[in-house]
């Protein structure tokens, strides 16, 4: 009996436990239904929202590597422009000392023209240093040994000075006709030239003139006046017979004189 009871049991449970059974996986079908479109949604929700994610890290990636290329390119830049400020300084504190050293030369380039400019004006302030007089005989152009001596203290004097320029004029008396005396007076300077030339006086430094008897010697009255004061004509003739020397030195010369009036 008791048997019979549980196969009654058995039977009874058996069609609700199918009942469940078939319940159950009508209930997991029906859920796989229902989860599987929100399933689709979420993955493709995900794939966008990755995809989104992936071009914002990849613009992230391309804006940092464009700012560090910036930074990079704004480094260089500040380095050219440090070293061309660098190079600029160096350029112009080698300009400054050019300049010192120019502002120096200029000084004494200065210097040294005032002290040409100086020198030149000096060299061209002619003085009369020396002068003398040598005097001849009668229609004769040949030295006396006194005149001699005479132009040996002006060649002396002239040799001290190496920019002196002398001036030699011949005259006569007023014995015979023009033309000759002229002629005759200026043979009378060539031999005085000749002389001195021979005492080593430098040529090119040496003018010479006949003047004749146009014109009384420069400094004869005083000369007649010293001998008398009423000289005669053949003491007047003597004294014309000469050759004027003049001797002019450059610059800070002290002027004297040595005469030889024969």
């Amino acid at each position: 009996m008791i048997k019979s009871g549980h196969s009654l049991i058995g039977w009874i449970a058996l069609p609700i436990a199918l009942a469940l059974a078939t319940s159950g996986c009508a209930t997991k079908k029906f859920v796989r239904q229902q989860v599987a479109p929100v399933n689709q949604k979420v993955a493709t929700l995900e794939k966008h929202t990755n995809e989104k994610i992936a071009a914002v890290w990849n613009k992230e990636e391309s804006d940092i590597s464009q700012v560090n290329e910036r930074i990079s390119t704004t480094d260089q830049k500040v380095a050219q422009v440090a070293q061309a400020t660098q190079q600029a300084q160096d350029t112009a504190s080698r300009a400054m000392e050019r300049a010192d050293a120019n502002s120096g030369k200029i000084a004494e380039t200065s210097t040294a023209i005032t002290n040409l400019t100086s020198g030149v004006a000096n060299a061209l302030n002619y003085q009369l240093v020396e002068k003398a007089d040598v005097t001849f005989g009668f229609n004769k152009s040949t030295l006396t040994p006194e005149a001699k001596l005479a132009l040996d203290q002006v060649a002396m004097k002239a040799q001290s000075l190496p920019r002196s320029v002398m001036e030699l004029a011949g005259f006569t008396d007023k014995v015979g006709s023009k033309n000759y005396n002229l002629a005759l007076s200026r043979r009378r300077a060539e031999t005085v030239q000749r002389y001195l030339v021979q005492q080593k006086v430098p040529l090119r430094t040496i003018h010479i003139v006949g003047l004749g008897e146009e014109a009384p010697p420069p400094g004869l009255e005083a000369d007649l006046s010293a001998i008398s004061p009423n000289p005669s004509k053949a003491q007047l003739n003597r004294l014309a017979r000469r050759v004027q020397i003049r001797l002019y030195g450059a610059g800070d010369i002290t002027q004297g004189s040595a005469s030889g009036q024969q």
